[in-house]
C-alpha cells in the first residue's frame, strides 16, 4: 500500500455520530474475537476490585457498543464492566452507541480505544490516595481501603512511596518496576548501608540494574536481600562480591551467606548475651566461668 492509499484509508475513518442510552443487558453481547479473554469470576484481583466498585458506584464509564442490527449491539470496549453488570444482575447498562460499521473500522477503533489510555503512575496513585485520606481524616485505613477497593498494605506502601526520594522515584519509572518490585524495594531501602567503597546510592543503582536483568525480581528475592543486609557486618565480603559482579543473582548471594552450624551457634550466643546486657541481667557464676574459657580460646584464634 503506497502513501496515498494509506492516507486515503485514514481519511475514510471519519468520526461517527453516537448517542448515549441505557440499554437492556439482554440486547448487548460480547465480541468473541476481542483480544482479552479473562473475564468473570476467575479473572483475578483486578476484576474483583472492579466488581466491588461497580456494586458501590454503578458503571461510571459507559460501555462502548456498535449496533449490529436493530435491537442488537456488540461491545467494542467494556467487556469487564459488562461481565460485572451481569454478575450483579443489572437490568440495564449505560452505553455509548455507535452505528453499524465494517469489521476493519470496528477493529481499528477498538484498538485506539484500548491503546490511547495511560494508567496512573504509582506516585500519581499515591497522591490521589493521600487526598482521599486527607478529606476523610476521621476514617480508618481499613475504611479507606474498602472505599477504593485496595488492600490496607497498599495504602501503607503509597504513604512510603510519597516519602521516597525523587531520584529513586525516577529510577522506578525509568525501569518500569512492577508493583511487587516497587514494594519490595521500598521495604528493603531502610536496610541498605554502605558496603566498603559502595555508598547507598551506588548500591541502589546496582540493584535497579539487577532488577532490569531479572536477577532481583520476586518478592522473596527482596526478603532474602533484606536478611543479608541485616547482618551486613557478617556478610560484607559476600555483599561486595554481589555488588561487583553484576550477573550474580540474589539467590546465589543468599546461598553464599548461609551460615555454617558453628557460625549459627555463635550468632545465637551473641544474641543471648546482647539480650542479657540490654536487660541488665547478670551472668551466673557458671556462665561467667564458661564465657571466660570461651574468651581465652578465642584469643588463640584472633
Amino acid at each position: 500500500m503506497n502513501e496515498k492509499e494509506q492516507n486515503g484509508l485514514i481519511n475514510s475513518l471519519k468520526p461517527y455520530p453516537f448517542r448515549f442510552a441505557e440499554l437492556p443487558i439482554d440486547l448487548i453481547e460480547g465480541d468473541p474475537n476481542q483480544p482479552r479473554k479473562a473475564f468473570g469470576l476467575r479473572a483475578g484481583g483486578d476484576y474483583d476490585r472492579l466488581l466491588k466498585s461497580i456494586s458501590h458506584y454503578g458503571i461510571e464509564d459507559p460501555l462502548k457498543v456498535c449496533e449490529l442490527q436493530e435491537g442488537r449491539y456488540v461491545i467494542m470496549d467494556g467487556h469487564r464492566r459488562f461481565a460485572c453488570a451481569k454478575e450483579l444482575k443489572f437490568k440495564t447498562a449505560p452505553c455509548r452507541i455507535y452505528p453499524k460499521m465494517n469489521l476493519g473500522e470496528f477493529e481499528a477503533r477498538r484498538y485506539e480505544m484500548q491503546n490511547n489510555r495511560r494508567e496512573w503512575r504509582p506516585i500519581e496513585k499515591a497522591n490521589a490516595v493521600h487526598k482521599i485520606k486527607t478529606e476523610y481524616s476521621n476514617a480508618s485505613i481499613r475504611d479507606i481501603a474498602d472505599l477504593i477497593g485496595i488492600r490496607q498494605k497498599v495504602i501503607f506502601h503509597f504513604e512510603e512511596l510519597r516519602n521516597t526520594r525523587l531520584d529513586y522515584l525516577e529510577l522506578m519509572a525509568e525501569y518500569h518496576l512492577k508493583d511487587s518490585q516497587r514494594m519490595g524495594f521500598i521495604d528493603l531501602l531502610p536496610r541498605l548501608r554502605k558496603i566498603k567503597q559502595y555508598e547507598v546510592d551506588d548500591i541502589v543503582k546496582i540493584l535497579f540494574k539487577k532488577m532490569n536483568d531479572g536477577l532481583l525480581y520476586r518478592r522473596g528475592d527482596f526478603t532474602a536481600l533484606s536478611k543479608v543486609f541485616s547482618d551486613a557486618s557478617l556478610h560484607e565480603e559476600e555483599l561486595t562480591y554481589f555488588l561487583t559482579e553484576l550477573k550474580l543473582s540474589v539467590t546465589e548471594l543468599y546461598e553464599m551467606t548461609l551460615l555454617s552450624g558453628l557460625s549459627t551457634q555463635i550468632k545465637f550466643l551473641i544474641n543471648e548475651l546482647s539480650s542479657k546486657k540490654n536487660g541488665n541481667v547478670k551472668l551466673t557464676e557458671k556462665e561467667q566461668q564458661v564465657f571466660g574459657e570461651l574468651y581465652k580460646l578465642m584469643e588463640n584464634f584472633m
